[in-house]
């Protein structure tokens, strides 16, 4: 952490909104590899994470990241194994990030969600924490080897709990409106950060 603090200029608001206990999922925009890990070390409870299959092709790159409570998922299709995973650790009481844009977004702008966010949040009762991570896109761009030494900050909303008469009865309508009200919770930290 001091690192991040030293050379990112690292700053965290709405750290009093993560909750210290239970179920959670931690919904964030995506433009950088550095996401993942600066959520990872200044939330208050160990992270559990979601990345591409890919990326565990190194089997010593694929040890560490098992270290670090990443999960590999399979973005080209449905991975009911990772969903799986991701519903067990909920079910443990623990704290899951993801990304409902499903990938790193090409210029900042934040992305279409996917749906499965809501399908997990239906299926395991898990609040969901928006957070937007402001300027790691800067620090740390697409296709760029090292970082910039640009200021980052993270920021966090209220948890968020669905349910009651405002969610549809139709269960895909159901997943696609919490991811759409997860976004819409996300741009407007994005707008508050701006």
């Amino acid at each position: 952490m001091p690192f991040f603090k030293i050379f990112f200029r690292l700053k965290v608001f709405g750290k009093e909104n993560f909750p210290v206990e239970g179920p959670l999922i931690v919904a964030s925009n995506h433009a950088s590899f550095l996401d993942p890990v600066i959520v990872g070390i200044i939330t208050p409870r160990k992270m559990n994470f979601l990345a591409r299959d890919t990326l565990f092709r190194s089997k010593i790159f694929a040890k560490i990241l098992y270290l670090l409570n990443v999960l590999p998922l399979r973005r080209e299709k449905r991975d009911i194994n990772a969903f799986r995973l991701s519903l067990r650790l909920l079910s443990q009481g623990k704290p899951l990030l993801i990304f409902p844009e499903g990938t790193r977004s090409e210029d900042g702008n934040l992305q279409k969600p996917r749906y499965g966010i809501g399908l997990l949040e239906a299926l395991s009762g898990a609040a969901i924490l928006p957070c937007y991570v402001k300027g790691s896109m800067d620090a740390l761009p697409r296709h760029s080897a090292f970082p910039k030494f640009k200021p980052i900050s993270v920021h966090f909303g209220a948890p968020l709990k669905f349910g009651g008469q405002h969610i549809p009865k139709d269960k895909k309508e159901r997943y696609r409106q919490v991811a759409v009200e997860v976004m819409a919770a996300i741009q407007e930290l994005k707008k508050n950060a701006d």
